[in-house]
């Protein structure tokens, strides 16, 4: 029996980093860049004009002051996208706009708010100073430099970076594809009537949508019967998955027969009992490059054994650097590990199950009225499911 840091160190050891795959940028969202991006080109790659006014010389300003304008004959224009063929002389000025290309001979450009227009004549009331107004080529990104280095998370700023990069397509890990199965004859789906004697396979349910939010692809294979020939065969066929996970039978009972099944595909065993509560029956192995995961049954000890051993190693497969700290950057996400924390018996930090309450069969953060309860009130149960 091994602890919950042991574990997770075996299994993080275990885990190997998906290879590469070009994807569109908008499906790059949250997943991890694979290789380094530079910039082909100078960033902007003309000089152009960081506001509206009039592109000149400067040796035209000389002197120049509200008490002593300068009047310029206006011989052009040069909006955003529509570069003026003219060249600037002295004496001459072409009316430019934001992001207008800097024609040529001109070197400042001078805002528009001290200016005044006339009869093709442009006078100036101030000397911004040579330069000025102007975005230089390259001023935001040098051509051949590392603009997103490999590693990095992609979140919408990176989206919009590519995009003024002209990659339409970027290399990201691939995603790890789990496939999810639940064991026993206790067990019934949605297209099957309810019966005293069954039990909803929520856990299918539950564990896919957790392998989701972690940025995976779920396999759901359903649900397989207390037979070993039936569980041999549909593990051999969930091997074509990166991950496998299995919930129920992984106790020690007659009827407990994921540790044979495994046994005859060749598993790798690398630890069978964990030192935790709940989630004890907890195992792991390989299959070649597969990671295997063997869940209790019970949904709240399901649920909190993925949080703690195989979301880190999912984000690992992705390419997730810091797996313990990662976050979705979405707003007020949930911790499951808060959730479950009433249920969580080495979860001191926030309270702990020190009296070793059962967990509910149904996850909602705690158990429910009436049934050894922590939550003690419709209020309480949906602050819980909220959180």
């Amino acid at each position: 029996m091994i602890d919950l840091h042991e574990a997770q160190r075996v299994i993080l050891q275990a885990t190997p980093v998906l290879g590469r795959e070009s994807v569109p940028i908008l499906d790059a969202l949250r997943r991890v860049i694979s290789q380094d991006i530079t910039a082909v080109d100078d960033l902007p790659s003309s000089d152009i004009s960081a506001m509206d006014g009039y592109a000149v010389q400067h040796t035209s300003l000389g002197g120049v002051s509200r008490h002593n304008p300068v009047r310029l004959r206006i011989i052009g224009e040069s909006p955003a996208g529509k570069p003026c063929g003219a060249i600037v002389g002295d004496g001459d000025a072409v009316r430019i706009m934001t992001g207008g290309l800097v024609p040529e001979g001109a070197d400042t450009v001078v805002k528009i708010e001290e200016t005044t227009e006339g009869g093709g004549y442009v006078t100036c009331l101030n000397d911004p100073g040579r330069g000025a107004g102007i975005r230089p080529k390259g001023d935001s990104l040098k051509k051949g430099e590392v603009v997103l280095r490999a590693g990095e998370v992609i979140s919408p700023l990176e989206v919009g970076a590519l995009a003024s990069l002209r990659r339409a397509y970027v290399y990201v890990h691939r995603k790890p594809i789990v496939a999810i199965l639940s064991t026993g004859d206790e067990l019934s789906d949605f297209h099957e009537p309810s019966s005293p004697c069954k039990a909803m396979c929520s856990n299918l349910y539950a564990l896919a949508a957790q392998v989701v939010e972690a940025g995976a692809n779920p396999l759901c294979l359903g649900i397989v019967r207390d037979n070993l020939q039936d569980q041999q065969t549909m593990l051999q066929e969930a091997l074509r998955a990166d991950v496998i996970i299995t919930s129920g039978g992984t106790s020690r009972g007659k009827y407990d027969l994921v540790h044979k099944a495994l046994a005859t595909l060749g598993i790798q065993m690398r630890f069978s009992t964990i030192f935790v509560k709940p989630g004890k029956p907890t195992i792991f192995g390989t299959i070649g490059r597969n990671l295997i995961f063997g869940l209790p049954g019970n949904p709240s000890a399901t649920m909190l054994s993925f949080e703690q051993f195989i979301k880190p190693a999912l984000l690992k497969m992705a390419g997730h650097r810091n797996v313990f700290h990662f976050s979705t950057g979405k707003i007020n996400a949930p911790n499951l590990k808060d959730a479950f924390r009433v249920v969580d018996s080495f979860n001191s930090e926030r309270g702990g199950n020190k009296e070793h309450r059962r967990a509910s069969q149904v996850p909602l953060g705690g158990q429910l009225h009436g049934k050894g309860s922590s939550v003690d009130s419709k209020t309480d149960l949906l602050k819980a499911v909220a959180h």
